[in-house]
């Protein structure tokens, strides 16, 4: 068995990055493993900082390759002569996006002519994305039907999936695993004095991550607007995908400077511990999303989310134990949650139920789901 996973990696930021660097650590030992990344990922335009690249990281390993570049389909034939050549039995796609469709098709039929015995999956952390466009279920169900085989991250995604493909096809559920690669949770107080924060709050909430529209922090700073009585403060900490005069208009319309910590930039795995060990709480006010790579992260580090009530989170939070739920885009049931935290919310009982309840996020469950896929 001879793998290749078709995905970005590190030092190109973002999650999906990330997560496929946890896989291939885990896996690297028990299989034979390539990983077939990007040395360009987006048009520059499409991208809203200097660099798609986390030039703190330093990658040397033979067995992973930086050949695809998204705006020369040269090397698209590149990779697809490549896999063929050295004989791969396995190719997984990692999809979250209809924008790598022509990509994939085209390595997807590429093999397939020369080589039809190679099975082809696919790792789908969206079905439809975030943002939509034109033809987009056109292009999503070409792709899809070309697929042996799916591994998904929510019941929802399941069910939007199993209307696109063959009846027959197998689709395999599970969950990204616990962030294993990142550093250790140091105290509160230590957290915020690397972070600047010298007089830490009695509740910091934590909004982390690419800020887009449908992330839902308008939400979010909207709510602190009645509970500014209170000893709390948000901490933003991520690049973003959006026009920031539209946050600082809004953190300004509500008299909210003195409320919010913004760290504007992207936060490199050194850093990930600093964040989370600072905050109380994990703010997920999402207006769509099929899965969060954040609701593991939070767990890694033992901490209380909150989360609009999507379909796709109800599955891994459980309600007044190791997180809370309010009304999707409801502000103002958005501060009474928080409120009703900052008043009789224990704490130390919810780091207990988490430390039972995330053993479902290890990656030894994982793999076990990732090796129905082979």
């Amino acid at each position: 068995m001879k793998i290749a996973i078709i995905s970005p990696y590190p030092p190109i930021k973002g999650g999906i990055s990330k997560e496929t660097e946890i896989i291939y650590s885990n896996i690297k030992d028990t299989y034979d493993v390539s990983i077939i990344s990007f040395n360009r990922l987006y048009p520059k335009f499409l991208y809203p900082s200097e660099t798609q690249y986390d030039h703190s990281i330093n990658i040397n390993d033979n067995n992973i390759k930086y050949d695809i570049d998204i705006l020369n389909p040269i090397t698209w034939n590149k990779v697809a002569r490549y896999i063929i050549k050295n004989k791969f039995t396995h190719v997984i796609f990692r999809y979250w996006n209809p924008f790598f469709i022509p990509l994939y098709l085209f390595i997807n039929w590429k093999i397939k002519g020369r080589q039809s015995n190679i099975k082809i999956s696919c790792i789908c952390d969206n079905i439809y994305p975030h943002e939509s466009f034109f033809l987009e279920k056109y292009f999503i169900k070409k792709f899809f039907l070309n697929i042996d085989n799916f591994l998904v991250m929510s019941s929802e995604s399941e069910d939007k999936l199993r209307s696109l493909i063959n009846p027959k096809t197998k689709i395999v559920k599970s969950f990204l695993p616990l962030k294993e690669n990142i550093n250790l949770k140091i105290s509160k107080k230590d957290a915020c004095k690397k972070l600047g924060i010298y007089n830490p709050p009695k509740l910091l909430l934590l909004f982390f991550g690419f800020i887009r529209d449908y992330k839902g922090l308008d939400i979010l700073i909207d709510s602190l607007d009645s509970i500014k009585e209170l000893d709390i403060k948000l901490l933003i900490a991520g690049e973003s995908y959006i026009k920031t005069d539209k946050i600082k208009n809004s953190i300004k319309k509500n008299s909210l400077s003195e409320m919010i910590i913004w760290h504007k930039k992207y936060i490199s795995n050194e850093d990930i511990n600093l964040y989370f060990s600072a905050c109380d709480i994990v703010v997920l006010p999402y207006k769509k999303i099929s899965q969060s790579g954040i609701v593991p992260m939070a767990y890694h580090f033992d901490k209380l989310i909150v989360c609009s009530d999507i379909k796709s989170l109800k599955e891994h939070i459980v309600e007044a134990e190791t997180g809370y739920f309010f009304k999707k885009n409801n502000s103002k049931h958005l501060s009474s949650i928080i409120s009703t935290i900052y008043d009789n919310h224990d704490f130390k009982k919810s780091e207990d139920y988490i430390n039972r309840f995330k053993y479902k996020y290890s990656f030894e469950n994982y793999l076990s789901h990732f090796e129905e896929l082979l």
